[in-house]
C-alpha cells in the first residue's frame, strides 16, 4: 500500500528490481521527499502488522511440547523482522550502517521463522499445512541464498526482492489458512 506511491514518486520514473533495493525507496537522496515518507511510514506500518502476526500464530500450539517450542521461537524471530522493520523505516538507506544492521536482523530472522514455524506445520496431518510449510522452505532456501548471495553477487538487487517478496506470500499464506481454518470454517 505503501510501497507503490513510493515507487511513483520515484523522481526518475526507472525504479525496478534490476537496478534498485526495495529500500532504494526510502532513500530521500534517491527518492523524492515524499516517496521516501511514504515508504519509510509503511516499514513502520508493516513492522507493527508482523508483530501482531506474530502473537497470532499461537494458533499453531498443539498438544506436543516440542511442535509448541519451534512455534514459539518462530514467533520470537517474527517479532524481531516486525521490530527490524519499524526501525528500518526510522533508519532508512540515508541512515547507515543502521539501516544495514536493522536489515540484516530482518533478513536473518526471515531464514529463521521459515524454518522453525514449518517445521510443525510440515508434520502435521493437514495437507493444506504441509503446502504452506513446503513453500515455506521454498521461501527459506531462497531467502538463505540471498543472504548468503548478497556479498558474493552484489548489488543482488532482484535477489533482495525475491527474498522480500516470497516471504510476505509465505506470511499471507499462513494468515489466510489461520482466517479459513478458526474463523470461516470456525463459524460455521
Amino acid at each position: 500500500m505503501f510501497n507503490l506511491p513510493a515507487a511513483l514518486l520515484w523522481p526518475t520514473r526507472n525504479f525496478s528490481p534490476f537496478t534498485n533495493f526495495h529500500s532504494d525507496l526510502g532513500s530521500s537522496t534517491d527518492n523524492s521527499a515524499l516517496g521516501a515518507q511514504f515508504y519509510n511510514s509503511g516499514q513502520v506500518f508493516q513492522g507493527l502488522a508482523v508483530i501482531l502476526f506474530a502473537g497470532g500464530l499461537y494458533v499453531l500450539y498443539t498438544e506436543k511440547k516440542w511442535k509448541n517450542a519451534l512455534v514459539i521461537l518462530g514467533q520470537v524471530s517474527v517479532f524481531l523482522i516486525g521490530l527490524g522493520l519499524i526501525m528500518n523505516g526510522v533508519f532508512s538507506e540515508d541512515f547507515q550502517p543502521q539501516h544495514g544492521q536493522w536489515s540484516e536482523v530482518i533478513f536473518y530472522n526471515i531464514f529463521i521463522a521459515e524454518l522453525l514455524v514449518n517445521i510443525p506445520m510440515f508434520i502435521d496431518d493437514s495437507k493444506p499445512k504441509k503446502y504452506i510449510a513446503i513453500f515455506g522452505f521454498i521461501a527459506a532456501a531462497l531467502n538463505a541464498f540471498f543472504v548468503i548471495g548478497f556479498d558474493l553477487f552484489y548489488p543482488a538487487y532482484f535477489l533482495e526482492w525475491v527474498g522480500i517478496y516470497v516471504a510476505e506470500a509465505w506470511l499471507g499464506l499462513i494468515a489466510a489458512f489461520i482466517f479459513y481454518e478458526k474463523v470461516w470454517k470456525g463459524s460455521e
